[in-house]
């Protein structure tokens, strides 16, 4: 399990957007944790400047949207 980096908030397409962490550039559809090692959805896209990217995080269909809220400012995590 690596650091991916911290969930910011839910896109209008319903996505989380994760700021990722120096170092860390996952691949698509990887997977994203929490750091309980819930599975929250898996990598979509990864955008923005190139020295500090964002992803896309689609979540997974049995992942409730009130445990989103509750990710937001969290450390979230990739296998």
């Amino acid at each position: 399990m690596k650091r991916l980096g911290k969930a910011l908030h839910l896109s209008t397409h319903g996505n989380l957007i994760v700021r990722l962490d120096e170092g860390s550039l996952p691949k698509v559809n990887s997977s994203v944790l929490t750091k309980k090692m819930e599975k929250i959805g898996t990598v979509y896209d990864i955008f923005g400047p190139e020295n500090r990217p964002y992803a896309s995080v689609k979540l997974s269909k049995g992942f409730p949207a009130s445990k989103v809220k509750a990710l937001i400012n969290d450390r979230v995590y990739t296998a």
